[in-house]
């Protein structure tokens, strides 16, 4: 036989009072039947006080059948025994039905920007930087787990009747761009990377992030696995992250860029400490006192000025300067002005691969310190054959760097307008500082034959060093067979 159920209702609670010669016994229920509450007044005109037998027939008689709580009828009884009134005692009671948990949206994916961890005892530093979340998620990777509703746990009234139990709420969720559900139903990937964006019920995956103004306070660092554009500035102390390539529509202050895309801005200014790391290639109007390294070109429009550039391909300044500091560009340098009337230190690396520079120093300093190490051992204390062996692999290494060939190599430099006294430029393997200011547009690429550098009319860099050190190779060599056939025979 099926129990009957009990509903949760807003009348009043019922109330039983059963009238005898020696006492006044009430039952009062709860709202919901869950609770049992008595008030016992004593008789003033005599008659019996109330007994356990009496307590449990009028309980049977009104069809409460929960479990008498054991101090509750201690304390009824004694009070009837001691004549004395009772109001409002907790007699009896069932069980409370629970809802069952709403429905969850559980994210498979952690924030890209962690908050900072404080130790024990110690204040944390709180990065006012730090304002928002990027929850960054790769192409087929789990966004977030949908977990169901609970059914919840059925309760019991005290006349032994089954409270069914209220369901939670499921997730309201909808789905936006870049994300599918499972056949399930209980899981969502993502279609593309990118950030995972949660606005109102609907879920997505977005691959472009576009700040309207300023990289401040109240944007805070970004970490973005996709494409983002700020049109406003990026200010000091902020760093922007993203994987597909920035643009910045303002000025870069003294902040951290890095992209394994392109990246363009208006103008940086990094005081000595502003970093970019690009695996494309990078266009600006003008780039100041900065720290770049960049897998492609770096084309500013305006100037260059004080700065470290290393990049894999052309280092470009269309209307003015380069003026102080290092650049390395293995694919050729290219500007208006090259260095500076002043004093200001100008050194350019062309057709060099920075990362083999730094790997040859490092060998150097290796080699150096092998050698420091020999002459400072007492003497008959060094194995000279492991002291040998070691030296022939630094070596060897060392070679090995050399001998690498690279597609884009080009060491050459193009001024436009001047190319001023006092710049030191390397070109391949020869380096060399400029003696003489040079007015007029001058292509600038080693003499293999001669040694030092030869000053050309200027042709573009698509035009490579070693493709015009080829004509001149060529030419000598006609030359030299002219020479020859010229000698008369029996000549010296």
């Amino acid at each position: 036989m099926a129990e009957k159920q009990g509903i949760k209702g807003t009348g009043p609670a019922p109330r039983f009072e059963i009238k005898r010669y020696g006492y006044t016994l009430v039952f009062e229920l709860s709202s919901d039947a869950v609770e049992c509450y008595c008030s016992y007044e004593p008789s003033t005109i005599g008659g019996t006080p109330l007994t356990s037998s009496e307590l449990q027939a009028h309980l049977k008689q009104h069809s409460i059948t929960a479990p008498l709580i054991p101090e509750a009828e201690s304390k009824l009884l004694l009070s009837a025994m001691s004549a004395a009134a009772v109001s409002r005692l907790l007699l009896t009671q069932g069980s409370r039905m629970i809802p069952g948990e709403d429905g969850q949206l559980v994210m498979g994916v952690a924030e890209d920007i962690p908050k900072a961890e404080s130790d024990e005892g110690i204040a944390s530093v709180i990065d006012f930087r730090n304002v928002q979340s990027f929850m960054n998620v790769e192409k087929g990777g789990l966004v977030a787990t949908i977990k169901a509703p609970g059914t919840g746990t059925p309760g019991l009234t005290v006349t032994g009747k089954v409270i069914p139990p209220e369901p939670g709420a499921p997730v309201l969720l909808e789905l936006g761009q870049n994300v599918r559900l499972s056949e399930d139903g209980q899981n969502v990937f993502a279609l593309a990377t990118g950030r995972v964006c949660v606005r109102e019920n609907v879920l997505s995956v977005e691959d472009i992030y576009v700040i309207d103004g300023n990289v401040d306070f109240k944007v805070g660092n970004i970490s973005f696995k996709g494409y983002v554009e700020v049109t406003g500035d990026v200010l000091d102390g902020f760093f922007v992250k993203a994987t597909k390539g920035i643009k910045i529509q303002g000025n870069i202050g003294v902040c951290a860029i890095e992209s394994e895309g392109d990246v363009s801005f208006c103008g940086m200014n990094g005081q000595g400490t502003g970093t970019i790391k690009c695996g494309g290639s990078i266009t600006a109007n003008f780039i100041c006192d900065s720290l770049i390294e960049c897998a492609g070109n770096v084309a500013a429009e305006v100037e260059i000025r004080s700065s470290t550039i290393k990049c894999l391909g052309v280092i470009s300044v269309n209307k003015g300067g380069l003026t102080g500091g290092e650049y390395f560009a293995l694919g050729g340098v290219e500007c208006a002005t090259l260095g500076s009337i002043t004093s200001l230190r100008t050194r350019v690396v062309a057709g060099v691969h920075y990362g083999d520079l730094e790997e040859l120093n490092g060998l150097f300093n290796e080699l150096k310190a092998l050698v420091a190490e020999f002459n400072a051992a007492p003497k008959g204390s060094v194995d000279m054959k492991a002291f040998a062996q070691r030296r022939v692999t630094i070596t060897e290494r060392t070679q090995a760097v050399r001998s690498r060939a690279y597609e884009r190599c080009n060491p050459k430099v193009n001024v436009k307008k001047r190319l001023c006294e006092g710049v030191n430029i390397t070109l391949g393997s020869v380096s060399d500082i400029i003696r003489e200011e040079r007015n007029g547009s001058v292509s600038v690429i080693e003499n293999t034959i001669e040694g030092g550098f030869r000053f050309l009319g200027m042709t573009p860099l698509s035009f490579t060093a070693q493709m015009i050190e080829q004509t001149f190779r060529q030419q000598s060599e006609l030359e030299q067979q002219k020479n020859r056939s010229n000698i008369p025979e029996g000549g010296a």
